[in-house]
């Protein structure tokens, strides 16, 4: 996988493999936006493909993999890998229809080779560390003055799936009434969080740019709760279970909706005409429906 909410909804497969051979030697593969998640984890060892490398580096990748003959090769992107490498198990090449969610179209995928029966409680996949404990009460803890925190993530991959600025701003001067705000995002969301800080009246902690993803998932398992777009931030607050509240735009809520125990979902497509009809020439609009009001009446079923 490439994409951070990608990994992410691979983590059950890596959790259920890490449990039930704890004495395997397990490779992953992903892409490099994702590294972070993984490093010093104990249980893995990540093999990074990175899809604009040289055809010679891409050989030499592959050699890397194919000299360590592996028992059972789990593809969740139905390459040729499972094929090239020749290992002694393989998922199928061949693609089953689902309208599942994709995090069960992964498991499903794992059942192709093993028929597992309980699935972890334990995550395996991603692993805090001192270290990460450490940052978290040097760098965050000491600004949080003994209060919960709520962290928002206003970043998103697409334009469509995000809401405005002046909205989130709004918002987030409602929730510091109760609770301190902290902001999470790469460097690629520095804008908008900034142009949500400028908006607010309310002091709050930005670390955009300024943490890796096992880091962001340790500041997520700490936080009271998590207010998202569907992203990687969400889904790997869903990984940990951590309750969200989701502002959803025009993605099928039936292949990516949040799958941790608590989630709220905000979504006013109703009206937008592009989500009406896909095929609609014009832009998406549901993510300007959604109103102040919506996502404030809607945190209160979180337990601000």
């Amino acid at each position: 996988m490439t994409n951070i909410g990608d990994v992410v909804l691979s983590l059950p497969v890596i959790d259920i493999l890490c449990q039930d051979f704890p004495e395997a030697k397990i490779d992953v593969v992903s892409g490099p936006k994702a590294v972070s998640l993984f490093v010093d984890n104990p249980n893995l060892c990540v093999k990074v493909f990175n899809k604009q490398a040289p055809l010679r580096e891409k050989f030499s990748w592959f050699l890397d993999l194919f000299k360590s003959h592996y028992d059972c090769v789990v593809d969740l992107r139905r390459t040729m890998l499972p094929i090239l490498l020749m290992p002694k198990y393989a998922t199928p090449v061949i693609k089953y229809p689902s309208k599942t969610h994709k995090k069960d179209i992964h498991l499903n995928r794992l059942r192709q080779v093993y028929q597992f029966i309980t699935r972890p409680q334990k995550q395996y996949g991603v692993i805090s560390t001192k270290e990460d404990e450490q940052f978290f009460e040097e760098k965050i803890a000491s600004v949080l003055e003994g209060r919960g925190f709520v962290v928002i993530a206003p970043g998103t991959a697409s334009l469509d799936k995000r809401w405005h600025a002046k909205g989130m701003a709004a918002v987030a001067d409602y929730l510091s009434a109760t609770k301190k705000i902290v902001f999470v995002g790469d460097a690629n969301d520095l804008g908008i969080i900034n142009e949500i800080q400028s908006a607010m009246k309310s002091p709050s902690l930005s670390l955009a740019g300024k943490i890796n993803l096992r880091q962001l998932a340790y500041v997520l398992k700490k936080c009271s709760w998590a207010l998202v777009h569907d992203s990687g931030v969400m889904h790997l607050a869903c990984y940990f279970n951590v309750p969200v509240l989701v502002l959803w735009g025009p993605t099928s809520l039936e292949k990516y909706a949040p799958w941790g125990q608590k989630s709220v979902i905000v979504r006013r497509n109703e009206k937008c005409p592009r989500c009406l009809d896909p095929k609609a020439k014009m832009p998406h609009n549901c993510m300007s429906l959604i109103e102040v009001a919506d996502v404030i009446e809607a945190s209160t079923r979180m337990g601000i």
